[in-house]
C-alpha cells in the first residue's frame, strides 16, 4: 500500500482525498482539532469502508462532517430545529465544536446513519476543515437524492473516531497511534494539521435539538463554552446529566 501523509494546508491535498474518495476503499484520516477521525463520502460504498476500517459493532451509526451549514439545517423536519435557528442559521456557529442532533426524518427510519429518525453532524470552525468537507459535499452531490438520508438531498461526508469500534483504548488523539492505526488498517492517506492551536482533546459533545429544547448526549471538549452560547430561549431537557 502506498501511503500518504499531507498537511492539511497543503495545495495538493484536495486532489489526494478526491481520488482516495473515488477509490474502491473511500476513507481517509484526518486531524480534526480535538481528534483525529476518518472521513469517508456518504454513499453506500463509504459505509462499507468505514465498517471495514473500525470493524464496526452493530447498533453504531455515523455522523457528518458539516461542510454547508445551510444543507445540514435544511436537513431537519419541519419544527425540528428551535426557532432561533430557523430564523438565522449563523445562529448555529455558537456550536462549533459539537456534534449537532436533529430530527430528520420518521422515528421509524433507521440506516447506517440514521438512527430513530435522527442524524447528527459535527460543526467545525469555519476554515481549512470546512473547506475540506464542502470540496467532498460537492463533489458527490447529486440531482438525485441521498439514500442514505431517506432521499434528502444531503451529501456531506461521514466522519467517524478514527479507533476500531469499541476500542477501550478511546479516541485516539496523538500522530503515532493514529499513524498505527493507518498502518494496520490499510488507510493510505493520512491529513494532518500542523497549525492547530493546543486545547482539549477527546471524542466532540452531542448536542441534541428538538424544537425550543436541547439534551446533552454526550460530554466533551468545549461543553461549557458551548452552553454560554445556546440563546436562552432553547430550554434544557434533562435527561443526561449537565
Amino acid at each position: 500500500m502506498a501511503f500518504t501523509q499531507l498537511d492539511i494546508h497543503d495545495s495538493a491535498t484536495h486532489a489526494h482525498v478526491l481520488r482516495v474518495m473515488k477509490s474502491d476503499f473511500p476513507v481517509a484520516l484526518v486531524q480534526f482539532p480535538a481528534v483525529f477521525a476518518l472521513v469517508a463520502p456518504s454513499t453506500e460504498l463509504g459505509v462499507q469502508a468505514l465498517n471495514r476500517a473500525k470493524q464496526r459493532l452493530d447498533g453504531k451509526y455515523y455522523g457528518s462532517a458539516i461542510g454547508s451549514l445551510e444543507a445540514f439545517a435544511n436537513l431537519a423536519l419541519v419544527n425540528a430545529l428551535p426557532t432561533e435557528f430557523r430564523s438565522d442559521v449563523n445562529a448555529m456557529r455558537g456550536l462549533e465544536g459539537a456534534f449537532i442532533r436533529l430530527d430528520v426524518s420518521p422515528s421509524t427510519t433507521e440506516s447506517a446513519v440514521v438512527a430513530k429518525g435522527t442524524h447528527q453532524g459535527l460543526l467545525l470552525p469555519d476554515g481549512p476543515h470546512t473547506e475540506l468537507f464542502r470540496f467532498i459535499e460537492n463533489t458527490f452531490h447529486s440531482a438525485s437524492g441521498n439514500s442514505l438520508f431517506a432521499g434528502a438531498h444531503y451529501f456531506a461526508p461521514l466522519c467517524t473516531s478514527a479507533n476500531l469500534s469499541g476500542d477501550a483504548a478511546g479516541s485516539i488523539v496523538d500522530l503515532n497511534r493514529a499513524l498505527s492505526f493507518a498502518y494496520n488498517r490499510d488507510i493510505e492517506l493520512l491529513i494532518t494539521c500542523n497549525q492547530l492551536q493546543k486545547q482539549e482533546v477527546g471524542s466532540y459533545p452531542i448536542f441534541a435539538f428538538r424544537g425550543n429544547t436541547y439534551r446533552i448526549e454526550r460530554e466533551g471538549p468545549a461543553k461549557k463554552r458551548i452552553l454560554q452560547a445556546i440563546p436562552k430561549s432553547i430550554v434544557f431537557q434533562p435527561g443526561i446529566s449537565l
